[in-house]
């Protein structure tokens, strides 16, 4: 074969595999769509039939209907605010005479200690939420008092005590102490403020004394657990001692039930009442001491609070212990409300003795009360009331406070008391819930160390 004819050959051959392999590369391309095709419409076929089986499975055709809710309103629901209680203890006059300054004092130190007085009676004014008493002392500081005779200090007839007695009151429970009294002027006018600025500075609240008119002419208001106390506190007198009459307001002074002067407490009543706390409940000192029956002045006081708007009256003075007394008063708008009233808590510690009248007994109270919603609306009552009577003992060491039914029933805790604490503790147990419920208006039932009293 020539050469031509190879070289031709040649060329022929190399052109048909050429075709050949474009042949083989668009059959390639072809193929390879064809391939995602399938995958593509697999896909999609397995999809519609998937969904398919999800219909035919679910119930009602598993068709899903989301229902969008409706707005909820608060009116659809009888929403009620949680009930409300508070425990307030109060007790009675809390003085110190000149036997229990000079207990109280130790010669080496040159200091005064009154801690032991309240060791047996602490539990009782220290579980309560709010505990209230009687100052009637003022805290002048050491030889500052009208009177000096005692180490610097004073008792009876112008009390003047070391300033640790109002540091063992807050220490022991008690929150919120009643200045006005018949002792609040012993010291004078400074001793009036020397008493403002020792609670003020020890962070004791308290009222019925005041150091400007200002201070004077605030509401005292005070919120315990969502429940509001409106509190006002006065005194009968002064022991003729005079308030000055450039400062009036240093004290809320009745001056012997003047009318003005009663008006004016039953304005303050008033103005509490108003104001929209839930009690009212002021702090009066009134009466004739040494008796356990309430005069015609007291009741006319207490009358005249109710009208105002007390819920509960809280009282003292008479030095011995009085009744309580609940009451069904009417309001301006016809409808009616409960009132209690507390005659005289009697001594809670000082250093009279019995003497054919019972100034050595006295009493702490708890008042239970109560705020709840029907229909959303505010009601307030009082639910429970205890008494615990308590008795005054002395020993070479201590003039103290004893709880009387817990001594009675745990004499052995009690073994230092003498006969005679025991032949006066019995006669409290008895004597102190007599007097309580003299008025008739309550039954008693003993419950351990208490007394509980409910309404008639």
């Amino acid at each position: 074969m020539a050469n031509d004819e190879k070289q031709k050959r040649v060329n022929e051959l190399r052109n048909e595999r050429l075709r050949l392999r474009k042949k083989r590369r668009r059959i390639k391309v072809a193929m390879t769509f064809i391939f995602f095709m399938i995958l593509i419409v697999a896909g999609i076929w397995g999809g519609i039939t998937m969904m398919h089986k999800i219909e035919e499975n679910s119930p009602e055709n598993n068709t899903i209907n989301v229902t969008k809710p409706s707005m909820i309103l608060s009116a659809d629901f009888d929403i009620q605010t949680p009930p409300k209680e508070v425990t307030l203890t109060v007790i009675g006059d809390v003085m110190m005479h000149e036997w229990q300054i000079e207990r109280s004092y130790d010669k080496e130190t040159d200091s005064f200690d009154v801690s032991d007085s309240f060791v047996y009676v602490e539990k009782y004014l220290s579980h309560a939420d709010y505990t209230i008493a009687n100052l009637e002392t003022t805290l002048p500081g050491r030889n500052n008092g009208a009177m000096k005779d005692v180490l610097g200090y004073s008792g009876y007839p112008m009390f003047a005590a070391p300033e640790c007695l109002a540091d063992t009151l807050q220490d022991i429970g008690i929150d919120f102490l009643q200045t006005a009294n018949n002792h609040s002027l012993d010291s004078w006018e400074d001793g009036i403020y020397a008493t403002i600025d020792y609670l003020d500075s020890i962070g004791f609240e308290h009222t019925g004394t005041f150091k400007t008119k200002e201070d004077n002419d605030k509401q005292c208001i005070i919120e315990i657990n969502g429940i509001t106390f409106g509190f006002v506190a006065y005194t009968y007198g002064t022991n003729g001692l005079p308030v000055p009459s450039e400062r009036p307001w240093c004290i809320n002074t009745l001056e012997t039930y003047r009318d003005d002067k009663l008006e004016e407490m039953y304005q303050k009543v008033r103005d509490l009442d108003a104001a929209g706390v839930d009690f009212v409940c002021p702090l009066i000192h009134f009466g004739t001491e040494y008796t356990e029956v309430p005069d015609s002045w007291q009741e006319m006081v207490v009358d005249g609070l109710f009208d105002a708007g007390a819920d509960v009256i809280f009282g003292g003075h008479p030095h011995v212990v009085e009744p309580i007394d609940v009451r069904t008063i009417t309001n301006p708008d016809g409808s009616t409300r409960t009132g209690y009233v507390v005659y005289s808590y009697g001594n809670f510690i000082s250093s009279q003795r019995y003497d054919g009248v019972n100034k050595d007994l006295g009493m702490i109270t708890d008042f239970t009360f109560k705020k709840e919603y029907v229909d959303n609306e505010a009601v307030n009552s009082v639910t429970d009331i205890k008494v615990y009577p308590t008795y005054v003992y002395w020993t070479d060491s201590t003039i103290g406070v004893v709880p009387v039914l817990e001594a009675y029933n745990n004499q052995d805790a009690f073994s230092f008391l003498s006969d005679y604490d025991w032949q006066r503790i019995n006669y409290a147990k008895e004597h102190v819930i007599e007097v309580v419920t003299a008025k008739g208006s309550f039954d008693y039932n003993q419950e351990g160390d208490y007394f509980t009293i409910t309404p008639k």
